[in-house]
């Protein structure tokens, strides 16, 4: 049908005249509402018009001057940042419209519907807050939030650089990463949505799987839903949980052989929140021509030059239990020595070892780990010191709800570290 739905959305219907100042009016000024998220303000409006008959007496084209001034809607701070209104440099709350726009950009990465606008208009947006985190959860758009979120917490662009050898894994075809590449996003939307415990980011008894990522596995007998991820049970040991997904495991390799020290400085930084120093200036390379020594034999004489100790006492116990998983992801099919003696004493044979221990005594790390990076996800800026011992405080009053995803999100955006500005 003409006109097209794109472009009544711009030019609406309406009793005016066609080409009438009130109509120009008319358009222009719910473009720019729609566009800057928010009421427009009198000066605004009388702006916005001005400008439209000053193109229109220059050009004589009605449309045109239209298309001149959504333009400049379009390419102003107004729609280009999240604009935060202050009137003094202290700690203020935002305004309705402020927390509408920050709480869809945190969610669902894209401008406040209609709904949400609506609450906003009425002024009762904060106490509605966890009833909309529900209804924005639930919604398709989410996805787009935790692709974002996802990709930066856990690294995964390393995924999509990594050079995987294609005659050690040559069923990791472009295909295959495709789809493996959006496994950790499905996994944590599921999380959201389900409400589940964080207990299941370190270990899970089902994946979140379609066709391909369940061949991969070896379950694909138990998934039939196409290129839909759905959540399937697994009795297969090595699998579940974030830490044994193919493409967080295989981008922290060479493509060819597993890599300790990049998976434990993973570990270190993105799930337990306890990063080890950078490195000093010019540290060598695990010497790559003594083909005769074992990794761990490597790894002792890197650690044993100064320097380095430092460093990897606090990153390669933590990275040797995920040695019984290949550069593709998957468990290796000859035993290899997993063994590690963790920075506070404990022993763990392998990674299952670790996922328990992770899983039972170190959740309260766990679980500030995660609203530290969905925090700074959803501020759009680095947390300062209070903010982080904030955090740190609060993920220990999770126990009581078993570390529920969903839930640690509604807190978060109650919080004075999202309504303050």
């Amino acid at each position: 049908s003409w006109p097209p739905k794109t472009h009544r959305r711009i030019l609406v219907e309406s009793d005016l005249p066609a080409q009438s100042p009130k109509y120009a009016d008319l358009v222009i000024h719910r473009f720019a509402e729609r566009a800057w998220r928010r009421p427009l303000t009198d000066a605004e409006r009388n702006e916005l018009s001005s400008l439209q008959r000053k193109f229109l007496a220059s050009s004589s084209n009605f449309r045109q001057s239209i298309r001149n001034t959504l333009s400049l809607i379009l390419t102003s701070p107004q729609f280009l940042f999240l604009i935060e209104q202050s009137t003094s440099p202290q700690p203020e709350p935002l305004n309705d419209y402020e927390l509408a726009s920050k709480l869809s950009y945190f969610l669902w990465n894209s401008p406040p519907d209609t709904e949400l606008l609506g609450i906003a208009a009425t002024g009762q947006l904060r106490s509605a807050l966890n009833q909309q985190v529900d209804r924005m959860v639930a919604d398709a758009r989410f996805e787009r939030s935790t692709s974002h979120f996802a990709t930066e917490w856990l690294d995964l662009k390393r995924f999509d650089v990594v050079d995987i050898d294609h005659q050690k894994f040559p069923k990791m075809t472009p295909h295959t990463r495709k789809h493996l590449r959006r496994e950790p996003v499905h996994f944590l939307t599921h999380l959201m949505r389900e409400n589940r415990s964080l207990r299941n980011l370190i270990r899970s008894d089902y994946v979140v799987a379609d066709e391909t990522v369940a061949a991969w596995y070896g379950i694909s007998d138990r998934v039939n839903s196409g290129a839909n991820y759905i959540a399937v049970a697994h009795d297969r040991p090595g699998v579940g949980g974030i830490l044994t997904q193919a493409a967080i495991l295989s981008g922290l390799s060479d493509g060819r052989e597993s890599n300790p020290i990049k998976r434990g400085a993973w570990l270190a930084r993105k799930i337990i929140a306890e990063p080890p120093p950078d490195p000093p200036p010019n540290v060598p390379e695990l010497p790559a021509d003594q083909d005769n020594l074992s990794l761990r034999e490597k790894l002792e004489q890197h650690r044993n030059q100064p320097g380095c100790a430092g460093c990897h006492s606090k990153i390669d116990p933590w990275g040797l239990p995920f040695e019984q998983y290949s550069a593709g992801g998957l468990l290796k099919k000859q035993a290899v020595a997993a063994d590690s003696t963790l920075p506070d004493g404990t022993d763990v044979s392998g990674l299952t070892d670790l996922q328990e221990y992770l899983a039972e005594e170190r959740m309260e790390q766990v679980a500030f780990s995660f609203l530290k990076h969905i925090a700074t996800y959803a501020v759009g800026r680095h947390l300062t010191w209070n903010e982080i011992e904030f955090l740190r405080k609060q993920a220990v009053e999770f126990e009581s709800v078993d570390y529920a995803a969903r839930d640690m999100v509604r807190f978060l955006v109650r919080s004075d570290l999202f309504l303050m500005k």
